[in-house]
């Protein structure tokens, strides 16, 4: 369960005017390069969806609402959810992902080995994948919840560029506290506000006030997890990081075994060449 001194992001949808400053903010930190424009019909989402180079991505959701005969957007940002009970973190092999001390889920890219484990994990379909032309191998990406700089004092890059205080970056159990708070103010103008995340996955570190049931925003109402988890973690990842490790039992070996030759060779330089004979 998260720990209510956790770090957390609280999202008010209903302060949210789809500016897309949080996502431009999130490619600028991370260096990320620009993606090529993708016209989605009848939306202003732009990339169609996120990927290794599109950590978070502001999804906007057309909804008709029957009492004023009118068409409006629901518009939130989807990225990864962090959750306190997260099953990408149980399958990973690698440990490139792992449970931070502040509670969010922290990646390091440089250990992925790309199995593939967390996105058949995630309930919420979070990790994009990218091949490279060249050896074949995949690497996968995630929002890492700004860890270089929460880390360092400094608020996320998200957090820190939004214009109208939609998002918030505080200790979990405040987050939980305001929203709740917003949602009751919220529930004259829009009946069907509620509070997203605190009480999914053991608590995510993204907690949303939406304005609508969550189903209408895409997401889902009982996250789970695939039903092969427990077979990867306790048999598939351990299997893994065995073999990762019998592989680099063997490297070292072979170099151990390679520098051992090499230096008998330099020691003795009158074996080379003659089957180890002396010169008669």
């Amino acid at each position: 369960m998260a720990n209510k001194k956790d770090k957390a992001i609280l999202v008010d949808t209903s302060l949210c005017t789809g500016c897309k400053a949080c996502q431009l903010a999130c490619k600028e930190w991370h260096n990320l390069p620009a993606m090529e424009f993708e016209k989605v019909p009848g939306t202003y989402q732009n990339p169609a969806d996120r990927s290794v180079n599109t950590l978070m991505l502001m999804k906007f959701t057309e909804q008709y609402d029957s009492k004023t005969g009118t068409f409006e957007w629901l518009i939130h940002k989807e990225q990864c959810m962090h959750c306190s009970e997260a099953p990408c973190v149980e399958v990973c092999p690698s440990s490139a992902l792992y449970t931070h001390a502040d509670g969010f889920v922290g990646f390091q890219s440089e250990k992925c080995i790309g199995c593939a484990y967390c996105g058949k994990a995630c309930p919420f379909d979070v990790p994009r994948y990218q091949s490279d032309p060249l050896t074949g191998k995949s690497k996968m990406n995630k929002c890492d919840f700004c860890q270089d700089r929460v880390t360092n004092g400094e608020l996320p890059a998200c957090v820190q560029t939004c214009p109208t205080t939609a998002l918030m970056f505080d200790d979990w159990d405040a987050v939980v506290k305001q929203a709740y708070n917003r949602v009751e103010k919220l529930k004259e103008r829009y009946p069907n506000a509620n509070v997203y995340g605190d009480k999914h996955m053991g608590g995510t570190h993204y907690i949303y006030v939406l304005t609508e049931k969550p189903e209408t925003y895409g997401l889902p109402t009982q996250p789970t997890t695939n039903e092969l988890i427990g077979f990867r973690k306790d048999v598939i990842k351990p299997a893994t990081q065995l073999l990762m490790g019998a592989t680099a039992v063997g490297f070292l070996a072979n170099f151990i075994v390679s520098a051992a030759t090499y230096n008998n060779k330099e020691s003795h330089p009158e074996q080379v060449g003659n089957g180890g004979k002396e010169d008669e």
